[in-house]
């Protein structure tokens, strides 16, 4: 069923955003980047500088030329050196050298700084001595934006910082300060530690920790950092709750660690341990089970799913390691190397494959197979953590089959039609591999423990249909499979009034600036004509079509699909659209896929 001409659109208010909705969550993807992780812990002591500076010689000549051009600190820096507003001004006292000087040895390489500390820090010897004040407000001591007692880690090992109370004058200037020190500096990443500890003064495997803030005190902290960062600077949230379905977090962060630490890494650390959630940090203990209860939270302009470091010299098998690479690629994590110069072996390879690389740098960000609307946290069985599908801006696909069983080989299947809505045959290349596997309807494999699958899947219409189901889903916008006649796997609801700000947004990718026809694919059963806001708009921003408003008009029921054509303006290259409602518009759909001749 068809409207068959062209539907006028009418100019509309600008669509809601209920998200940071920056720069790096708008490309989709978390960087590639290497990170001390893999020295420090197993040591428990911070990188010696010399270290620091092999790894960085490592990561210039052996991974940077792939994309890796980032090296990032971790914890165990001791750091008792400080601005005049009690900032430190390097990773440790033992380090010769301070961020500046590593920011321009990193340049010179063609490769940035990024850096792990908490703005809501601030160091014993710093409350201690009353010279050093707020930036920007002379006036304050640093030392009067803390309360006594209110340490991080209290009396479970680290007693040398305090943590900035909110309430008190001065606190946003030293927080954003803080923010905007390092982005001075040439620092390009910020990961920002113990969230969860800040809110709740809780550890759900060490107990009490400390003073519980709150989450209004968090969501101002964050709300600053936000602010002070805008997209100079990415925010990486680690150990944060996400209570309230990440509220806080994707309103003001960019990525979020959504399983326990890498700890000592292997397959025990990928896919093993607690398999059901916690409403506590870590939500879930791995990353399989975590990237999957968060895929509704992922995508464009929406957050970006962190799995914590790899390091491919803990893994038993080749087919862990491609498994550990497929896993994180798909759902869109960054590929974070921790191993090092001196005990990655021969295991390089599998942090260079140059198609696995392309389709992470195309904004890939996939999702499980969803079997129902039900949150993962309430049913366990209502996402499929083995199969994974994710669609580029080019229209093609990408599929990731897995097998986590410790002993038995296992066939997985995605069905074109059936999960993906694509009609007909399509090109299949196998990533790993390097190898094109022919036309086909599906694709299926016997795999043996540990092992994975992940091939890119070529639509052969000259039509391209862009799936909200694979989509980013913003607001209220859901996944659900409740009602018949859909294609795919499912389709996107609660795009309605009691729905907080639902958005969808597709990554297209143009051949040239012009006038494109689109089709929306719906249903609506609401008894009269309902409208959507569309919106289309380059990563950065850059408005390239509307805002306005399309009518779909009622139809029989529930049951019933049909699409209605219009026009739209593309930028050349990746364009975000955007399907959502405002407060302009009215009635309620569901929204299938968008099709487009480009």
């Amino acid at each position: 069923m068809s409207t068959g001409a062209l539907a006028a659109a009418a100019a509309a208010a600008a669509l809601p955003v209920t998200s940071r909705n920056s720069i790096y969550t708008r490309k989709g993807v978390g960087p590639l980047y290497w990170n001390i992780y893999g020295w420090s812990f197993p040591h428990n002591a911070p990188i010696p500088e010399a270290e620091w500076q092999a790894n960085i010689d490592w990561l210039a000549t052996d991974f940077a030329p792939s994309g890796y051009k980032m090296a990032c600190t971790d914890g165990w820096g001791a750091c008792t050196s400080f601005t005049a507003n009690g900032y430190r001004t390097t990773f440790d006292d033992e380090w010769q050298h301070d961020w500046s000087y590593w920011v321009n040895y990193l340049a010179a390489r063609g490769m940035t700084l990024g850096v792990y500390h908490n703005p809501l820090w601030v160091h014993a010897n710093v409350v201690a001595d009353p010279s050093y004040t707020v930036v920007g407000r002379p006036d304050i001591k640093v030392a009067d934006i803390t309360v006594p007692g209110d340490i991080f880690g209290k009396d479970v090992g680290f007693n040398d910082q305090y943590w900035v109370d909110v309430t008190k004058p001065g606190a946003k200037e030293y927080i954003q300060g803080y923010v905007n020190y390092f982005k001075s500096l040439g620092v390009t990443y910020l990961r920002i530690d113990f969230l969860s500890w800040y809110e709740t003064g809780t550890d759900a495997g060490v107990g009490t920790v400390g003073t519980p803030h709150g989450s209004a005190d968090y969501e101002t902290a964050l709300q600053w950092m936000h602010e002070a960062a805008g997209d100079g600077i990415e925010l990486s949230l680690v150990m944060p709750h996400l209570f309230d379905d990440a509220r806080n977090e994707i309103k003001h962060g960019d990525m979020v660690r959504i399983n326990a630490d890498a700890d000592s890494g292997g397959w025990g650390r990928l896919s093993g341990g607690r398999q059901n959630w916690q409403d506590a940090w870590p939500n879930w203990f791995n990353p399989f089970c975590g990237f999957t209860g968060w895929a509704h939270r992922s995508g464009r302009g929406q957050l970006i799913l962190d799995g914590d470091f790899l390091m491919m010299n803990t893994f038993a098998t080749d087919d862990e390691r491609r498994t550990a690479i497929s896993l994180m690629t798909v759902a869109g994590s960054p590929l974070a190397i921790s191993d090092l110069h001196s005990n990655i072996g021969g295991n390089g390879w599998v942090y260079t494959n140059p198609e696995v690389l392309d389709v992470h740098n195309m904004g890939l960000v996939g999702k499980p197979v969803f079997y129902s609307g039900t949150p993962y946290s309430q049913d366990g069985t209502s996402r499929d953590t083995e199969r994974w599908a994710g669609q580029l801006p080019d229209g093609s696909w990408v599929v990731a089959l897995f097998n986590r069983n410790d002993t038995s080989t296992v066939t997985r299947t995605i069905d074109f039609a059936g999960h993906l809505g694509v009609s007909g045959p399509a090109s299949v290349r196998d990533l790993w591999a390097r190898t094109d596997l022919g036309s086909d309807t599906s694709v299926s494999a016997a795999l043996a423990p540990h092992a994975c699958k992940l091939v890119k899947v070529v639509p052969q219409s000259a039509t391209k249909r862009y799936h909200a189901a694979f989509a980013a889903w913003g607001g209220g916008a859901n996944f659900n499979n409740n009602h018949a006649g859909y294609a795919g796997m499912g389709f996107v609801d609660k795009l309605e009034a009691g729905s907080e700000g639902p958005t969808v947004t597709f990554a297209v990718q143009a051949p040239s600036a012009g006038s494109y026809t689109i089709g929306y694919r719906y249903a609506n059963a609401t008894g009269g004509t309902g409208t959507m806001t569309v919106s289309a708009q380059k990563e950065n921003r850059t408005q390239v079509s509307g805002p306005f408003q399309v009518s779909l008009p009622a139809l029989g029921d529930w049951d019933t699909w049909a699409t209605v054509t219009g026009s739209i303006q593309l930028a050349a290259g990746v364009n975000l659209i955007t399907v959502g409602r405002t407060g302009s518009d009215i009635g309620a759909v569901n929204l299938n896929y968008i099709e487009l001749n480009v």
